[in-house]
């Protein structure tokens, strides 16, 4: 008898367990009026399916094959948070694929309101929200940024969360500063799978979207996010690059960047401590084609063990851009007096990898760019190993001093190749550049210490060879340029290097 009246008991907890709890459950937004024909705004029916959808466990709001056009935006107290459609924690949101397309109607964001700042989805304190199988089109052909206004709609804006994933959608032709954000306090995101299409200057149409001053596809302050095996790429490279156009934004620690394609950016990669240190981010396998940058540095914190490994990275450049420095990997403001969070050079990097990418240019002889495989600064116990540079016309490794110096780092086994003509006359090249002039007019400076290049390749054709010593009214042209006051040329350390060229040699300038 006990038994029984055990079991039952178990059986009534049980079923008043199960009465309380929400179950999972698709939700057809057509079901809550969506026509998903391209004409009628569906933007009140898809906020009305997604109000549905319990907060309790993952509901899935399901867009059947269509075209649902979003419309209309509401404007809250908080400028940033404008939205068209507002979700919440615990959805699934899941089409058919690309016949799944979500679009943003003509003329919704290309007027002067400077309200029309609303993210096609946003949502604030987000956690456990997955987006698939869907096309989002931000119709940016029919939503230019107007000139002195600033834009900020995006497709998917997260603010604060946890466990976000973005798998296996598209995005397109977006017109404001970034496509996708996930921002502020915040763990645990995957982007993986998907493709990004267009945006900044280009947005899909000849006539460019050239209003638009800044612009990533994807942005995040996150810890811990995982950006794999993405195809980003502007598909009008030329017109792309008439403006700066990102491909992905880090600004998170334990975060990692993997087996992404990423064509037409300036630059591919962007790591940034804006706000506060960094740790433990990796960048590795990806493929940055027909860029202006490769990976881009912005030290305002300092960064600790950043690895930048087995990528491969084709500089280009931009005829509606003025010349400049273009690089594979980049630190950017080295020799500057100024330090602040606005120059970026601002604190140090410790323990950064750099390893095993292939750097090349495609930029042509008769531009007046200037390329080189790394300019960098403020490394402090850092590796710079088995890279493969060539086809630069200024430097292979570029080493500026800073107040940080530059101290305890081992260049080895590196191949820097083939360099093109030095249009520039005051421009001197080499496979290695290093120079300090901020240790001349600062006392005290840290300086250049302890830099070993050990069993590096530089190798040139004969014929380039020549052709660079038979121009003498270009810039000249050394195997390694060291440019430092006298103090410091016994902290650089050349050993067994092999210069292909005989004429070539380490050439010493004191500075002081």
């Amino acid at each position: 008898m006990k038994k029984i009246l055990t079991r039952i008991l178990a059986l009534l907890l049980l079923f008043g367990l199960l009465s309380t709890q929400s179950f999972a459950r698709v939700i057809n937004v057509k079901t809550f009026g969506a026509k998903g024909d391209g004409k009628t705004d569906d933007t009140k029916s898809i906020q009305r399916a997604i109000n549905a959808a319990p907060e309790t466990s993952l509901n899935t709001i399901y867009f059947p094959k269509g075209t649902y056009l979003v419309g209309s935006y509401t404007v809250t107290k908080e400028y940033f948070e404008n939205y068209c459609l507002r979700i919440h924690p615990g959805i699934l949101f899941k089409g058919d694929g690309k016949t799944s397309v979500i679009r943003l109607s003509d003329h919704l964001f290309d007027n002067r309101d400077t309200m029309a700042n609303a993210h096609l989805f946003f949502g604030r304190k987000i956690c456990n929200v997955q987006f698939t199988d869907i096309l989002i089109d931000m119709n940016g052909m029919n939503n230019l940024v107007p000139e002195d206004i600033i834009k900020n709609n995006t497709a998917i804006y997260i603010r604060d969360g946890n466990n976000v994933a973005i798998k296996n959608i598209t995005i397109k032709n977006c017109s404001g500063r970034d496509m996708v954000i996930i921002s502020g306090n915040g763990s645990n995101a995957t982007i993986e799978e998907s493709t990004f299409l267009n945006g900044g200057n280009y947005v899909g149409s000849e006539k460019p979207n050239k209003f638009q001053t800044d612009f990533s596809f994807l942005y995040t302050e996150w810890d811990s996010v995982a950006i794999i095996n993405n195809h980003i790429e502007q598909q009008n490279v030329d017109l792309a690059l008439g403006g700066f156009t990102g491909g992905i934004e880090i600004h998170g620690s334990y975060c990692n960047a993997t087996g992404n394609i990423i064509i037409g950016c300036y630059p591919g990669i962007f790591i940034s401590s804006s706000w506060h240190a960094m740790e433990k981010t990796i960048v590795e396998n990806n493929q940055f084609l027909q860029c202006i940058k490769g990976v881009s540095f912005w030290v305002n914190y300092p960064m600790n063990n950043i690895s930048v490994q087995n990528n491969i990275i084709q500089l280009t450049y931009s005829r509606l851009l003025k010349p400049g420095i273009l690089a594979g990997i980049v630190v950017p403001n080295g020799n500057i007096n100024e330090y602040s969070f606005k120059l970026a050079n601002n604190a140090p990097l410790t323990h950064l990898l750099i390893k095993n990418n292939v750097i090349t240019s495609l930029v042509p002889d008769n531009t007046k760019d200037i390329t080189a495989g790394m300019v960098l600064h403020s490394l402090q116990k850092s590796t710079i190993e088995k890279n493969t540079i060539s086809g630069m016309n200024y430097g292979g490794l570029v080493l500026q001093g800073s107040k940080w110096g530059i101290d305890s780092l081992i260049i080895t086994s590196n191949k820097i190749s083939d360099f093109k003509t030095n249009n520039d006359p005051k421009a001197v090249g080499g496979y290695v550049i290093i120079t300090d002039t901020y240790s001349i007019t600062t006392s005290n400076a840290a300086g250049m210490r302890n830099i070993y290049l050990v069993g590096n390749s530089f190798i040139q054709d004969k014929f380039q060879a020549k052709s660079i010593y038979a121009l003498p009214e270009k810039g000249k042209f050394f195997g390694a340029f060291v440019a430092l006051p006298g103090i410091m040329h016994k902290q650089i350390h050349f050993d067994k290097n092999n210069f292909s060229n005989p004429e070539e040699k380490v050439f010493f300038l004191k500075t002081d």
